[in-house]
C-alpha cells in the first residue's frame, strides 16, 4: 500500500472511530478555577485604528450566493451575506486578486500581508466583514480567486499580485508591503489550499519575489485535501463544533495529526457552522482568533501569545472553545 492510500485507510478507520466514540471534548475548567479574562471574541471584534478599503465593491448578494445567505440565517448568521460583481453573482471575472488595505497606508511603514482564499464556490465579497476587519488592524490582504478556489495555483497567484503591486509606482500598495512577513490562510476548500500553500518550499516564493516568506497558516474549517506534512510553519486549524460540511473531526484526523513538521494548534469553536465566517465580526469568532494569531505571528504581541503559548494558554479554556489540542512543537513557541 502506498503512503497516501496508507493515510486514506488510516484517516477512514480513525473517523469511524471517532464518530463511535463521540470524539469527546476536552472538558473546559470551571469559571471558579480559572478566569480567562478578555477572550478574543470581544478583545479582537472591534475594528482597528485604520479605515479598510477594498479594490472591489461589494454588494446584497443575488441568484446562488442568496440562496447561501438563506442557508446562513437559517443556521444563526447574523449580518447578511455580501458579493462583489464576480461570475455567478455577476458578469465579471470569476478568475483575480482582490485586495483589501488600510486606507491610509500611504502614511505607514511597511505592512504585513495576509493571502486569504475563499471557499469552494465562494468568492472575496462573502468575507468582506473579516477582510475589513484585519485591513483595519493594519494588514493586507490578498483574496486570489477561480471559484474553485482549492487548488496550489491561489496562493502563487496571491504572491504574485502582492509583489507585482508593491513594484508598481503606479500602485497605492507600491514600496508598503512587507512580504517577508505574510501569513496564509482560508476557509473550507480555500482552507485546504491554504495548507498546500504553506508547505510549498520557501525557493519557490522567492522565485516570484526574493523577499517572499510565508511565516504561519490559518486554515479554517479546511477541505481534507492538503499535505499538512508539508508544512513547515506554525499552523492554527480552526472547526466548528456545528460544521456539518467538514465536521471537527475531519480536520483534526487528516491534517492536524499529520502535522509532523510544523507547530500546530486545533481549535475546535462552540456553535461555529460552516457558514459562521460569512458573518460579521461580532458573531465571528474565526475571524477575531484569527486576528489574535496574526497579533502573535506578526508583531509578537503579548497579549495575543497569551492565548496561543505557555502552559496556561487561554485558548484551551476559552468559553467560547469547545476543545484545543496543541502539538508538542506548538508547546515550544516563544511567548
Amino acid at each position: 500500500m502506498s503512503w497516501f492510500g496508507f493515510r486514506r485507510s488510516a484517516a477512514a478507520v480513525l473517523a469511524a472511530g471517532s464518530l463511535l466514540a463521540g470524539m469527546a471534548c476536552a472538558a473546559p475548567a470551571s469559571a471558579d478555577s480559572f478566569d480567562p479574562g478578555p477572550v478574543p471574541l470581544s478583545r479582537y471584534a472591534p475594528a482597528g485604528e485604520h479605515e479598510a478599503v477594498s479594490t472591489a465593491a461589494v454588494y446584497p448578494c443575488q441568484a446562488l450566493y442568496a440562496l447561501y445567505d438563506a442557508v446562513g440565517h437559517a443556521l444563526g448568521n447574523h449580518s447578511a451575506m455580501t458579493c462583489t460583481r464576480e461570475f455567478p453573482g455577476g458578469l465579471d471575472s470569476p478568475v483575480g486578486v482582490d485586495f483589501y488595505y488600510p486606507k491610509d497606508i500611504a502614511t505607514m511603514t511597511r505592512v504585513p500581508t495576509v493571502i486569504w482564499i475563499p471557499g469552494f464556490s465562494s468568492e472575496p465579497g462573502n468575507y468582506d466583514a473579516s477582510a475589513r476587519l484585519w485591513a483595519s488592524n493594519g494588514f493586507v490582504v490578498a483574496m486570489p480567486h477561480d471559484l474553485i478556489n482549492s487548488l496550489d495555483e491561489l496562493p502563487l497567484a496571491a504572491a504574485a499580485a502582492l509583489s507585482t503591486a508593491n513594484r508598481d509606482p503606479r500602485n497605492v500598495l507600491h514600496g508598503k508591503l512587507d512580504l517577508g512577513r505574510t501569513v496564509i490562510g482560508g476557509h473550507s476548500g480555500g482552507g485546504g489550499a491554504a495548507i498546500n500553500g504553506a508547505g510549498i518550499p520557501p525557493n519557490i516564493y522567492q522565485l516570484i519575489d526574493p523577499e517572499f516568506r510565508v511565516i504561519g497558516a490559518v486554515p479554517t474549517q479546511p477541505g481534507p485535501v492538503a499535505a499538512a506534512f508539508l508544512v513547515n510553519v506554525p499552523t492554527l486549524y480552526l472547526t466548528g463544533s456545528a460544521d456539518f460540511i467538514v465536521p471537527h473531526f475531519l480536520p483534526r484526523l487528516v491534517e492536524y495529526e499529520l502535522a509532523f513538521n510544523a507547530p500546530a494548534i486545533l481549535v475546535c469553536l462552540k456553535g461555529v457552522t460552516h457558514w459562521t465566517p460569512f458573518d460579521d465580526a461580532a458573531h465571528n469568532p474565526t475571524a477575531t482568533i484569527t486576528l489574535a494569531w496574526l497579533r502573535y505571528l506578526v508583531d509578537g504581541d503579548k497579549t495575543a501569545a497569551s492565548y496561543f503559548t505557555g502552559p496556561d494558554w487561554k485558548l484551551r479554556t476559552d468559553p467560547a472553545v469547545d476543545y484545543a489540542l496543541r502539538n508538542v512543537r506548538a508547546d515550544n513557541l516563544p511567548a
